[in-house]
């Protein structure tokens, strides 16, 4: 139309809540926020900065060196249109990597100690950053089934 020669449309932009990543001693877990904020990407890197103390998410392809899993591919019977609530990483390297910024508390085998850290995401690349010296240290209670315990 020639009224709207020369207008920009403006990017909504709907926010997501914060972008977390939780770190225990077997696992990391990236909050909802997260995979919603990175575009839910399929697989990602992830890259630890020792000098910094900084750990980043990177969106890439099932074929890249060190790719890890992330979350369901868009578009896809998998998907579904519902992402998991959150992400869970396990793989030992990466955890390993991690974890070697942080210091846990001493818990009984019911609780569980964790950092929380606050993360960042970059607009252009989808990028998630996360600096471990903004790490908030927890404990929560251990979810599922106890050692010793039998199903009935």
């Amino acid at each position: 139309m020639t009224s709207l020669h020369g207008f920009k449309e403006i990017n909504i932009r709907k926010p997501i809540g914060k972008v977390v990543m939780t770190v225990t001693k077997t696992l990391v877990r990236f909050n909802k926020a997260t995979v919603v904020a990175m575009e839910c990407p399929e697989y990602v890197k992830i890259l630890v900065n020792p000098d910094t103390r900084q750990i980043a998410v990177e969106p890439c392809s099932a074929e890249d060196r060190n790719a890890v899993k992330f979350s369901r591919p868009k578009g896809t019977k998998a998907d579904d249109g519902n992402q998991p609530s959150s992400v869970t990483v396990r793989e030992q390297s990466v955890v390993d990597a991690i974890v070697s910024f942080f210091d846990f508390a001493d818990v009984d085998e019911d609780h569980v100690a964790y950092q929380a850290i606050v993360g960042r995401i970059s607009q252009d690349d989808h990028v998630a950053v996360f600096d471990a010296s903004d790490a908030t240290a927890g404990v929560m209670k251990r979810r599922g089934r106890r050692k010793g315990q039998t199903r009935q």
